[in-house]
């Protein structure tokens, strides 16, 4: 007899009793779920636990705030985390991503988009509002700018040249902030072949996730538009 997997585990990090119950309320019957209220209980979970996702509260107690973000992920580095505050800002945001973070949300998201955030960070993703994206990109750019001008442009082209007129149409929508419904509506083929092109688009490149394909965009300056045609 064949056994089901259990659901992927999400901690749940917050000492606002109301927050935690509404969050999981939110995911409950689609991950196994365990709640944290205080900093020794949070670490202590992500060594012993190994959850995917941490759905962590900016105002959770001994933070630190979006500078803490880094010293929690040292536990459990493949651990994903989700940072949720009261005031979101664009700003604040992009620290927050900076510091290793993989979704940035308001602490009163409606359920269907906690939900929805949380299945999308753990399957690699990134969750941002969409106009936090055009500011993501302008801080990478600024960042890498000097890198840019000192990568060799063959060795940028090489990597190019491996992609498909397909994937590199996949790239060009994703930097512009598309998800994979909208490439999927774009292009006109199904949303799981997005994510088999996004598959080979990551092994091709050598990158990881959404970001380090981004960065990698930015990084040639024009050369992939140029590729594509």
């Amino acid at each position: 007899m064949t056994r089901t997997a259990p659901p992927p585990l999400v901690v749940i990090a917050s000492a606002i009793a109301e927050r935690r119950k509404r969050w999981r309320r939110a995911i409950e019957g689609v991950f196994t779920i365990h709640e944290v209220t205080d900093r020794n209980g949070l670490e202590r979970s992500l060594v012993h636990r190994q959850p995917g996702v941490l759905l962590l509260d900016l105002a959770f107690p001994n933070l630190g705030g979006v500078d803490g973000i880094t010293a929690v992920q040292r536990h459990r580095p493949a651990t994903k985390i989700v940072l949720f505050t009261k005031a979101p800002d664009d700003r604040e945001g992009l620290m927050a991503l900076k510091a290793g973070a993989r979704g940035y949300c308001h602490a009163e998201i409606d359920p269907g988009l906690l939900r929805k955030a949380t299945d999308v960070v753990h399957k690699g993703e990134i969750w941002v509002g969409r106009k936090l994206i055009p500011h993501l990109l302008e801080e990478l750019t600024s960042a890498t700018e000097r890198r840019r001008r000192e990568t060799a442009g063959a060795t940028l082209d090489s990597r190019l040249d491996q992609l498909t007129a397909r994937e590199r149409q996949i790239v060009a929508l994703l930097s512009q902030g598309a998800n994979n419904r909208e490439m999927s509506r774009q292009l006109s083929v199904t949303e799981r072949t997005v994510k088999a092109h996004l598959t080979a688009i990551f092994r091709k490149l050598g990158v990881s996730d959404r970001l380090q394909l981004a960065l990698f965009v930015i990084e040639q300056g024009g050369g992939l538009a140029r590729k594509g045609g």
